[in-house]
């Protein structure tokens, strides 16, 4: 057996070419790889894992720091008391430097350390067929062409396609965006983009519910998460303050020049001893440059950090500091931080859109009996239920992809009622009646419409629908047939969300009292983005989308962040570009997010913001790591960090800019 050719990449859409064409590409087959090919494999592939950042040495921190202006100034004004027999004052200025200097790398080292102690713990291991049978292999062992088995709880341990599939369903929230799950199934899937690739299972994703056999396609930087962390390990772009640090210091040394020159030229045109108009020039450059200004920037930076690290806020970067304070655009992703990230039932609803006890009964009959496990749909359906239905269950129809719902037969009272739940189009698919006050009546056309707009209104409230139906069977059924699933009466609708946080509308209002624009990106639907902001006072009309985006250049985007608040469906990418626009338009501007999907903005931010639960790439990318939970004290975005009381105490910060 021999390697595939390494023509695979990050961008490439495998999921839409044909499973057969993928095994041969990858010179494999279902009982998978012999461990010898694997090894050979895994020298040419490399393994499968990946470094968020690359840590800098101790010596190039010192290097980069004394390549700023205002320092390579002292520096220079050292060397020149030195060489004139000043010794005073290059004592002075070697000191006031290293002191500054080692403050800063060694606040920023350790903040490094304790990011790095918070990475948690993921799975190591996976189980793959290996000389045809199943074994346990270390993750990095993996390469493309293995054949891996997906339970419940397991992470994808790298970029692949569905081959067989038991409703497996996953959480791909880190890289959509989207809190609900993303059903699988091994159909090749024509879409481009990752939230609606159907067949498609992405490194870090997870599985909520179901079994899966994978065919791994990309291992390591060669998946999307690992072209995301790659991305990370490009040059920082300078913050607000190195970037005034730095005008500042060329002013300096501009106007040190230029003084020192028209010194020594009139002491010269006045005739006096050249060696004397010299040192006296040489004294005034010295007394010109701001020996203590590095190391008082740095000490009252290192106190705002330590006073943060009391509020449990770790500071990575103690520049950060300043730019929280001059920050005027903070950008948010929306699921987990404005949203609880947690699916809730909403509503039981039935045709005309209001409150249904019976679908609400119907739809827990459906869930309670089912013999899977349950997905988060589920959990939300039976949360708070008091005991268990009064019915025995008699029979099954589970979920598969095709009919895209699941049946429940039950009994009660010596009669058989068949419970069906799933998406709305296929309950109203297989529906020939509708429950109006108890009573079935015949589904025309005019009903059909009527349901239509009900369920457009729900979505545009940016609410996920699962439709129940209902069919009575006969008391000699013996078991349960597609066919059962036909002539169903249509009873309602369930309604989930994401909701909002409880004080999240109260920190919007307060970041605008401070003059900071808040602005949404996220992966979700536009109808969901923009009810979500609706919600918390964010009131806007305007939403752009990922597809707008990308028939935009960066000068046309840069003039349209101006005018829009709500940016809904775009990728990793199209946020970073969103940021580099916003930077381009002379904002400072903040990025807080905590999903793989929000590390380049976080990165590409004046000021990037995580928390101690996010993925290990957006802590690694962030300047910031915000370790409480209190929402009483949070910048109301979501995830409780205690920021705006910081926002509220920094000295630079003016209120209603």
């Amino acid at each position: 057996m021999t390697a595939p050719q390494q023509t695979t990449g990050a961008g490439r859409t495998f999921w839409c070419e044909p499973t057969d064409g993928l095994l041969a590409e990858l010179s494999t087959q279902l009982t998978g790889l012999t461990q010898e090919e694997a090894e050979r494999r895994l020298r040419i592939y490399g393994p499968n894992r990946f470094e968020a950042t690359h840590g800098e040495s101790l010596l190039v921190k010192f290097g980069r720091r004394a390549l700023n202006p205002l320092v390579a100034l002292l520096i220079a004004a050292a060397a020149v008391s030195g060489i004139s027999g000043d010794f005073g004052s290059f004592f002075i200025i070697v000191l006031v430097l290293t002191l500054s200097m080692t403050l800063d790398v060694v606040q920023e080292h350790r903040a490094e350390q304790e990011a790095e102690a918070l990475r948690h713990s993921v799975a190591v291991r996976a189980d793959v067929m290996r000389d045809r049978k199943q074994v346990t292999q270390p993750v990095s062992t993996l390469v493309p062409g293995d054949i891996v088995m997906l339970r419940t709880g397991d992470l994808v341990p790298a970029d692949g396609i569905v081959l067989e599939s038991d409703n497996l369903q996953l959480d791909e929230s880190i890289l959509t965006g989207e809190p609900f799950p993303a059903r699988k199934n091994n159909t090749p899937c024509p879409a481009i983009e990752l939230a609606d690739a159907s067949n498609a299972l992405f490194a870090g994703t997870s599985a909520v519910a179901g079994t899966a056999i994978m065919l791994i396609v990309e291992t390591g930087p060669r998946t999307r998460f690992g072209a995301i962390a790659s991305a990370l390990a490009a040059n920082v772009p300078p913050t607000a303050l190195e970037q005034g640090v730095r005008h500042l210091g060329l002013l300096i040394l501009r106007l040190t020049i230029f003084l020192t020159l028209f010194v020594l030229l009139a002491h010269l045109a006045s005739d006096r001893p050249a060696m004397q108009s010299i040192l006296f020039a040489v004294a005034l450059a010295v007394g010109l440059t701001p020996e203590l200004l590095p190391m008082v920037m740095t000490v009252t930076l290192a106190r705002g950090a330590k006073r943060m690290a009391l509020q449990k806020v770790i500071v990575k970067r103690l520049s950060a500091i300043h730019d929280l304070g001059a920050m005027d655009v903070l950008c948010v992703d929306k699921t987990g931080t404005l949203t609880e990230a947690k699916i809730t039932l909403a509503d039981s609803v039935d045709w005309q859109g209001q409150k249904s006890d019976r679908v609400l009964q119907l739809a827990r009959i459906n869930s309670h009996f089912q013999s899977g496990v349950r997905s988060t749909l589920d959990e939300a359906i039976l949360a708070g239920q008091a005991k268990a239905p009064e019915w025995v269950r008699r029979g099954e129809l589970p979920f598969d992809f095709s009919r895209r719902c699941l049946s429940i037969s039950a009994e009660r009272g010596g009669g058989i009622l068949l419970v069906t739940k799933g998406a709305p189009e296929a309950i109203l698919s297989r529906a020939v009646a509708i429950e109006v006050d108890g009573l079935a009546h015949p589904l025309d056309d005019i009903w059909r419409n009527r349901l239509d707009a009900e369920q457009r209104r729900l979505n545009e409230q940016g609410f996920r629908l699962l439709g129940v139906g209902i069919r009575s069977l006969p008391a000699e059924e013996a078991s349960l047939t597609l066919d059962d699933e036909a002539n169903l009466t249509f009873v309602g609708f369930c309604v989930f969300a994401d909701p909002p946080k409880a004080d999240a509308a109260q920190a919007v209002a307060d970041l605008a009292a401070l003059g900071i624009r808040l602005k949404i990106i996220s992966g979700d639907q536009s109808a969901v983005v923009q009810h979500v902001a609706n919600a918390v006072g964010l009131a806007r009309d305007i939403v752009l989308t990922g597809a707008d985006i990308a028939q935009l250049t960066d000068v046309g985007l840069a003039a349209k962040v101006e005018q829009v608040d709500l940016f809904a469906r775009v990728d990793p990418d199209q946020k970073k570009r969103i940021i580099d626009a916003l930077r381009m338009r002379g904002h400072v501007t903040g990025f807080l997010g905590d999903g793989l999907n929000d590390a380049p903005a976080i990165h590409a931010a004046h000021v990037g913001l995580s928390v101690e639960g996010a993925t290990d790439v957006a802590r690694a990318a962030a300047d910031m790591i915000l370790l409480a939970s209190d929402l009483n004290v949070s910048i109301g975005v979501g995830l409780g960090p205690p920021v705006l009381p910081h926002l509220q105490m920094l000295p630079w910060r003016r209120r209603g800019r």
